[in-house]
């Protein structure tokens, strides 16, 4: 059984912005992470910190561990959904080990692997990744727009083939549509297969089609 198959609803209330720009809508949420799921999250934040040749420390604290996660939060929330290129195996194989060993140390009770079925997709740790979305992802004949909620606008999602590029946060990276899947957000994810190789499920609100001008050149 998936650990957040019924997760609780979220508290919402209006509270002013921080900067005196309007009202927001502050969202208390909770969810569930098991030993390898949180291992998953701090892999994706430090693994490219090892690649660029920051050293990781010998250890993080619980109030660190509780940001992070507070900060991808807040991502999601706004639509930040970004993908680096994939790290090498051996920077992988350090990132993993360390984290897991963060994870046991910080939490010595957490059970590792609630879900005994779940792959998790770690680059240079789990070679089947593209396999693994191609299996979950839903083909789209055509272009698909789901309605706004509460939570997000409407979204676009875009029938198999479609070039595109994801913009986020001064990162921008372009490939090909191949389906959508549902995940753990209350939106699905676009498939999306990379022109440089790899592939990634990526939230709708960074991908955009790519247009090609009158002459041909690609905008």
């Amino acid at each position: 059984m998936a650990i957040n198959s019924t997760p609780p609803p979220a508290i919402a209330a209006l509270v002013p912005d921080s900067e005196g720009h309007g009202t927001v809508l502050r969202i208390v949420y909770a969810h569930h992470l098991d030993g390898e799921s949180l291992a998953s999250q701090l892999f994706h934040r430090y693994v490219h910190r090892l690649q660029a040749g920051t050293q990781l420390p010998d250890e993080i604290t619980h109030p660190e561990v509780m940001a992070l996660l507070g900060e991808q939060g807040a991502d999601c929330a706004e639509g930040w959904h970004s993908s680096a290129n994939e790290a090498t195996e051996e920077a992988s194989n350090e990132a993993w080990q360390w984290v897991c060993d963060q994870v046991n140390r910080l939490f010595p009770g957490l059970s590792w692997k609630v879900e005994p079925d779940r792959r998790m997709n770690i680059p240079g740790i789990d070679t089947d990744k593209v396999a693994d979305i191609v299996i979950r992802a839903r083909p789209l004949a055509s272009d698909v727009t789901r309605p706004a909620t509460m939570f997000d606008p409407a979204l676009t999602y875009f029938a198999d083939g479609t070039h595109l590029v994801m913009r986020a946060r001064g990162t921008e990276r372009s490939g090909h549509s191949f389906g959508m899947a549902e995940g753990a957000a209350p939106y699905a994810f676009q498939a999306v297969r990379w022109d440089d190789g790899g592939a990634d499920l990526i939230a709708p609100h960074v991908l955009h089609r790519v247009e090609a001008r009158a002459e041909g050149d690609v905008v």
